[in-house]
């Protein structure tokens, strides 16, 4: 059971139990992942500019000594530049660091490579707001994007200009997007667990995720780091169809990223929330249209994702499949759209027997099956913030219980 320190059980005690860790290597100053949020492949929808300075909050749950940053190029057809590569705790840059790359100031991200700088000798402490700012004044495409709605957490905005500083927005209904940057690690002497938000764009967006990390940060300092690897568009059976740019954006499936991510990430828990773009693609995209999704196809790729993470010590929680809804004429044969609702019911009726499910959809939608209207993004698909708080609730409560 996770419990508060101070509490009759340690709450270290849990998170370091599967990792068979002694209190010896516990005292050991390493680099530890503080923030994490998996970029997207736009190669096909990729944004160009002739300048750019971009500025991204990351709210850190950990005390250290150094930071240290990944930039990602993974999707992008040429080299990346950034002259400058900046950090500090305020968003005014009034007192920053220069982070250097083999220590040269300029940045240098080679096609299809992630790169990592050297330390910043910068003391960060459980619960700070950390600023990265990333300048290039040359001419570049980006492919490599990330974005959030959630702005609680983490935060970004850009300028098309080399010596602009981009303003912070507030908000929960606007995308906020940011290119590159996809991991700070931070040089502590503590072993944080790690709670991997997965998924589609339920979780890329942030109404969940965030508020998970607000309840868990506040709980547990020092002790848990949450990170965000859901996909908009993802599926779990299924890789993104190739016949729009749009949804070529959408990833591989949730059951191939699931190994690596877990490799790469070391989770103690994975939570997933998949699934509505399993039922809904297929009745837009003419490629999704021949890939069959049935109750049977579908309970087999959940059992599959859940051996995976047991392969990878990783524990699991999956959220139903929440209540959808498409605007009128946006599906063309009504009939085939009712089934999709229908198999919605079906999968959560067997997803719910799983002693890893948590009935999200009963937590958020009304006697007729959608989504409240208090919880409602405005689209009828997805959670504002306040349904994020309700369903992060629930999954704090599962995971502090140790269920």
């Amino acid at each position: 059971m996770l419990q508060r320190a101070g509490d009759k059980y340690n709450s270290g005690l849990f998170i370091f139990a599967r990792r068979n860790i002694t209190w010896k290597e516990v005292i050991k100053v390493e680099w530890k992942l503080g923030w994490y949020h998996s970029c997207d492949n736009y190669r096909t929808l990729p944004f160009t500019f002739p300048e750019l300075t971009e500025v991204i909050q990351a709210v850190i749950n950990l005390s250290g000594k150094a930071v240290r940053l990944n930039l990602s190029n993974l999707y992008g057809k040429t080299k990346l530049v950034f002259q400058k590569v900046e950090v500090s705790l305020d968003e005014k840059f009034h007192v920053k660091q220069t982070a250097t790359f083999n220590g040269v100031a300029r940045a240098e991200i080679v096609q299809g490579t992630i790169i990592m700088s050297d330390p910043v000798w910068l003391k960060v402490s459980a619960g700070m707001k950390l600023y990265v700012k990333l300048s290039s004044c040359v001419k570049q495409t980006y492919s490599d994007f990330c974005c959030t709605y959630d702005t609680t957490m983490t935060n970004a905005a850009f300028v098309r200009n080399y010596k602009g500083l981009p303003h912070l927005q507030r908000s929960m209904t606007a995308r906020r997007g940011w290119f590159c940057l996809n991991e700070i690690n931070i040089l502590t002497d503590n072993m944080p667990g790690i709670i991997n938000m997965t998924g589609d764009s339920l979780v890329e967006m942030g109404q969940i995720s965030a508020s998970v990390a607000e309840v868990m940060y506040r709980a547990y300092p020092e002790e848990v780091v949450v990170v965000n690897t859901g996909i908009s568009g993802g599926r779990l059976l299924y890789d993104a169809p190739d016949d729009e740019q749009l949804y070529q954006t959408f990833g591989l499936s949730l059951l191939k990223r699931a190994s690596t991510e877990a490799q790469k990430i070391n989770p103690i828990w994975t939570i997933a929330f998949i699934g509505s773009n399993d039922l809904l693609m297929p009745l837009l995209s003419k490629e999704a249209a021949g890939q069959t999704v049935t109750v049977e196809t579908f309970l087999q790729g959940i059992l599959q994702l859940r051996r995976t993470l047991v392969e990878r010590n990783s524990r699991f929680i999956l959220g139903t499949i929440l209540p959808f809804s498409l605007g009128h004429g946006t599906v063309p044969h009504t009939s085939r759209y009712i089934q999709a609702v229908e198999k919605r019911f079906k999968i959560n009726q067997q997803l719910y027997l799983l002693p890893e499910t948590i009935d999200c959809s009963r937590i958020v939608e009304d006697e007729n099956h959608c989504l409240k209207a208090e919880y409602d993004f405005g689209d009828h698909l997805h959670l504002n913030k306040r349904g994020g708080q309700k369903i992060a609730a629930a999954i704090c409560a599962k995971i502090s219980a140790g269920d």
